[in-house]
């Protein structure tokens, strides 16, 4: 039995570009190509997946994440259809990820000879180095649209077109403005990816931030399982940095956030994450092992936004296009139409 998509808003009633949004955050990009496509001409749908309602589900991220994306959306959804109407209804299919739910739709559109490409959406590890999975990330679409330049090296430079990401270069474009009124921690250890070491790790760096004498606040990603011991901001996670002094984290998007932002990143890897992204030390942020080397870090006074960005810019731009000249949904828009004429 194949699954079923509803639509999020408007239908077109004739073929369209359909795009599938999974989160919130995806939304958000995806609202911007739609838009970038119209501009075109291009017809547009947005679809969420329809997951079976059963009480044991209720708590499972997904679920949530797709409740938050539709009650936040404030539009309507149509009535479900079949993965493979939807399919027929496309003239191209674009996915933020091409595994899990989304996977059969992208394995029926190539079948059917439907043009399918993926955004990506975030820092990702490739190789399935932490994660314990096998996703085969982004190798089944036809194209990928990438953050940046590494990604694509990743991935293979004849099937990826670096775009970049409208929240990262909207932080970019913004005034370094001083800002110091905490530490943020993020938690971010989620579907699976070591569950067993966040108690500790949220622990120290709860630790290290108060014996350091700096006010803290911690975020948690959305689809985080389990409770947590310490107070949870529930502000958006770019509201909490924008008055952030240092961001504490392990391997996240918000990472790259951070830095756009001018936000002091220390990547806290007491855990021994082997995914390479942040593993070496550049001028741009620094590593910390243990809650002793986090806890001496946060003791200093942080830099100004404008030198955190500054001596991050080279880092940045190898892992996320920063061009103002060329948004990332304009780029993705002209990929698509290329692919659908």
């Amino acid at each position: 039995m194949t699954g079923q998509y509803a639509t999020l808003g408007n239908d077109p009633v004739g073929p369209a570009i359909t795009m599938v949004a999974q989160a919130d955050y995806h939304l958000a990009e995806l609202d911007r190509v739609a838009a970038a496509l119209d501009a075109l001409g291009l017809a547009t749908r947005i679809v969420v997946p329809v997951i079976a309602w059963k009480p044991m589900y209720s708590r499972r991220p997904t679920v949530r994440r797709l409740r938050q994306l539709v009650a936040g959306s404030g539009r309507v959804l149509s009535k479900p259809i079949s993965v493979r109407d939807l399919v027929a209804r496309s003239s191209a299919v674009l996915v933020m990820n091409d595994w899990g739910v989304p996977r059969e739709l992208i394995d029926l559109a190539r079948q059917a000879g439907v043009p399918n490409a993926a955004l990506v959406e975030g820092v990702q590890d490739y190789a399935d180095i932490d994660t314990g999975l096998a996703r085969h990330a982004y190798r089944r679409v036809d194209h990928v649209f990438t953050l940046g330049p590494d990604s694509a090296a990743n991935l293979g430079h004849e099937r990826c077109t670096p775009v970049g990401s409208e929240r990262v270069l909207s932080l970019w474009s913004q005034p370094a403005t001083p800002a110091a009124a905490h530490v943020l921690i993020n938690s971010n250890f989620t579907y699976g990816v070591m569950p067993e070491v966040r108690r500790g790790w949220v622990d120290g760096a709860v630790s290290a931030a108060e014996d350091a004498d700096q006010p803290w606040v911690l975020s948690r990603h959305t689809a985080e399982r389990g409770r947590s011991r310490h107070r949870v901001d529930r502000r958006p996670v770019d509201a909490l940095l924008a008055t952030s002094s240092y961001l504490v984290s392990r391997f996240s998007t918000v990472a790259l956030d951070a830095l756009a932002l001018g936000v002091e990143l220390i990547y806290h890897n007491p855990h021994h994450e082997q995914e390479p992204t942040f593993q070496t030390e550049v001028q741009g942020f620094v590593v910390t092992r243990s809650v002793s080397e986090l806890q001496d870090r946060l003791a200093a006074a942080p830099r100004d936004r404008s030198d955190v960005r500054a001596a991050a810019a080279p880092f940045l731009r190898r892992h996320v296009l920063l061009d103002p000249a060329n948004p990332p949904a304009s780029l993705v828009a002209a990929g698509l139409a290329g692919m659908v004429k």
